[in-house]
C-alpha cells in the first residue's frame, strides 16, 4: 500500500513537471514560479505580496507605476489638484472594458473605493485613502475625491485596481476573490488551488494587448525546487531563489539574472521603553561592536547590499553620504570599553543577556543575527539570538516585551509609507515606541506639503535624527529585487516589488 502510495505521488509530481516544460516551450505561454500560494485575488484585499502581485495583471487603477515608479496616468487619462491639496478630480477613459465586456465607469470607481473605506470590511488598504472625505460622481467618466486635509501620498492610492460594481453585487465578494473580473491585462481562465493559476490575454484591453497569449503561475516554495523547474525547463521565471542557487544561474548563458536595488530595508531596532536598550550609549556600543558592512556582502550576496538609509535606493530624498559618514563606526575597541563602563555604573546588569529577535523565515537576518551574537560576545556583551516565526515575533513587539529586534520591510514609492509609521509617535509600526516632538511635527508637515523639495527637506531632518543622533533603527541592508529568466525572455526588468510587470508603460514581455 506505501509502495503503491509513493508510485502516485511520484508520478503526479512527474507528470506536473512534464507538462509545465511543455508548457513553457511555448512561446506564447509564459510559465513562472512564485514562492507561495496565492490565497485571494480581490484587489481591495490582496496586501499579501502573493496575493497582491498576480492580482496586478488581472486589475488596473486610474494612474499606474511608469519609469523608475513616477506615476502616469492609467485608466484615468488626466487628473487635476487643487491648489489646497484637498481635491483630486480623474477624467477617465472612454471605452475601457472590463473582461466581461461591459464598461468601466465612474461609478465602478466610487463602488472599488468605497468599499475599501468601509470600516467593517476590515481591508488592509483602508489606511492608506482614511483621509477622504467624500467621492462624487460627476459624470460617466469624471469623478472627484475630496479629502479632509492634504495628503501627500494620496496619489498612489489611485493605484488600486478597480472592480466592476454590477459584478460584485450580484455574485458577492467572495466569488470576486476566486473568480476575479478587472479591466487588466490578462484575465482569469482557470484556478488550480495548490496548483496553478492561468491567466489569458486580454484581446480588449484599453491600453497594450499583451504579446504573451497564456500565463501560468505556480506557487514553488522551495528555492531549490524552483531553480531545479528553471533548469528543467518546467517554469521560465524565478523569483525566490537562494544566493547558492542564484550564482550558478549568472554563470550559465542560457539564463538571465537581473537585479534592482531597493525592494526592502533590513534594520535592527531598539525598544526605547526598555532598559538598557534606551540607552544611547549601549546603542551606539552595540553597532561598533559588530562588523555590518563587511558582514551584510558575504552573508547576503546578490541579495543584498549596504544600507545607510531606512529609504531605498530608488526613493527620493537621497542622503546616503551624509547618512553614511555619520553612522556609528565599527570599533570593537571602543565596543569593550563602553560595555565595561556601562556594568560598572549598573546600565547593564551583570547578569544580562542581550537578546536578538529575529523572524525564522528570514535566514539572511538570522545569519546576521548570529554572526552579531559572535561579535558582541567578543566585545563583552554576553548576547543570543532568539529566531521565531514572525507573527508571535510580531505580537510580541506590539506589546513591548522585545528590547532588540531585526525587521524587513517594503513599501510604496513615497517616503510618507517608509517613515511616518516607524517614527511617529503614535505610528501604526512604531515598535521602537520612540517619541520626539519634532520629528512628529517634521512628518506631518511633510503629509500636506505639495512641494517635493520642501517634504525632502523635512525628510532628510527626521532621517538625521533618527538614525544618526538617536539611533532608533540601524539599517544595515537593502535587499534587492531579483528575477531568474531563461535567455529567451524579452523586457522583464525588475524595479517594483508590488507588481509582476509583464505589461506595463514601459514594456510588453514576450518570448523570442
Amino acid at each position: 500500500m506505501k509502495r503503491t502510495l509513493f508510485i502516485l505521488i511520484l508520478t503526479s509530481i512527474l507528470t506536473i513537471s512534464l507538462l509545465g516544460s511543455v508548457q513553457a516551450q511555448d512561446k506564447e505561454t509564459f510559465v513562472m514560479g512564485i514562492e507561495d500560494e496565492v490565497s485571494n485575488l480581490d484587489p481591495g484585499f490582496t496586501t499579501i505580496s502573493v496575493n497582491e502581485r498576480v492580482a496586478s495583471l488581472i486589475f488596473d487603477g486610474l494612474v499606474e507605476y511608469g519609469e523608475k515608479n513616477k506615476i502616469v496616468p492609467g485608466i484615468a487619462k488626466e487628473w487635476t489638484i487643487s491648489e489646497d491639496g484637498t481635491e483630486y478630480t480623474f477624467t477617465i477613459s472612454k471605452g475601457v472594458k472590463f473582461h466581461d465586456g461591459s464598461e468601466l465607469t465612474a461609478d465602478d470607481v466610487k463602488f472599488t473605493y468605497e468599499r475599501i473605506l468601509d470600516p467593517e470590511a476590515g481591508s488592509g488598504l483602508r489606511a492608506k485613502i482614511e483621509s477622504i472625505e467624500s467621492i462624487e460622481v460627476l459624470n460617466d467618466y469624471k469623478i472627484k475625491f475630496k479629502l479632509k486635509k492634504p495628503y501627500s501620498p494620496f496619489i498612489l492610492a489611485m493605484t488600486f485596481g478597480i472592480v466592476p460594481e454590477d459584478y460584485v453585487k450580484e455574485n458577492g465578494e467572495d466569488v470576486l476573490s476566486r473568480n476575479p473580473i478587472g479591466a487588466g491585462p490578462f484575465k482569469l481562465e482557470n484556478w488550480e488551488v495548490g496548483n496553478e493559476i492561468e491567466l489569458s490575454a486580454f484581446e480588449d484591453h484599453w491600453n497594450k494587448v499583451p504579446k504573451l497569449k497564456t500565463v501560468i503561475i505556480r506557487p514553488i516554495a522551495e528555492s531549490s525546487t524552483q531553480a531545479m523547474e528553471l533548469r528543467s525547463g518546467g517554469i521560465d521565471f524565478a523569483v525566490n531563489l537562494d544566493v547558492g542557487q542564484l550564482q550558478s544561474f549568472a554563470d550559465n548563458e542560457n539564463f538571465k539574472v537581473k537585479s534592482a536595488p531597493g525592494a526592502g530595508i533590513n534594520f535592527m531596532g531598539f525598544n526605547f521603553d526598555i532598559a538598557p536598550y534606551n540607552n544611547l550609549e549601549f546603542r551606539k556600543a552595540v553597532i561598533q561592536a559588530v562588523p555590518f558592512k563587511e558582514m551584510v556582502p558575504q552573508i547576503f550576496g546578490m541579495l543584498g547590499q549596504n544600507a545607510y538609509s531606512m529609504l531605498p535606493p530608488t526613493l527620493w530624498p537621497d542622503d546616503r553620504e551624509y547618512l553614511k559618514e555619520n553612522t556609528v563606526k565599527f570599533n570593537p575597541a571602543a565596543a569593550r570599553k563602553k560595555f565595561a563602563e556601562l556594568k560598572e555604573n549598573g546600565v547593564i546588569p551583570k547578569d544580562f543577556t542581550a537578546e536578538i529577535y529575529v523572524s525564522n523565515s528570514r535566514p539572511s537576518q538570522v545569519k546576521t543575527a548570529e554572526a552579531m551574537v559572535t561579535a558582541l560576545n567578543q566585545a563583552g556583551l554576553t548576547a543570543e539570538v532568539n529566531a521565531m516565526e514572525f507573527g508571535t515575533m510580531w505580537d510580541m513587539l506590539g506589546r513591548g516585551e522585545i528590547g532588540m529586534f531585526f525587521l524587513r520591510f517594503v513599501s510604496d514609492p513615497d517616503p510618507d509609507y517608509w517613515l511616518y509609521r516607524f517614527f511617529k509617535s503614535d505610528g501604526s509600526l512604531n515598535r521602537a515606541f520612540y517619541e520626539d516632538e519634532e520629528v512628529d511635527q517634521w512628518l506631518e508637515e511633510a503629509r500636506v506639503v505639495s512641494d517635493q523639495e520642501k517634504r525632502a527637506e523635512l525628510y532628510v531632518n527626521v532621517l538625521r535624527k533618527v538614525l544618526t543622533k538617536d539611533i532608533v533603527f540601524y539599517p544595515f541592508a537593502h535587499s534587492n529585487q531579483i528575477y531568474v529568466m531563461k535567455d529567451n525572455v524579452m523586457e522583464l526588468e525588475p524595479g517594483n516589488s508590488l507588481l509582476i510587470p509583464l505589461v506595463t508603460p514601459t514594456a510588453n514581455v514576450y518570448k523570442k
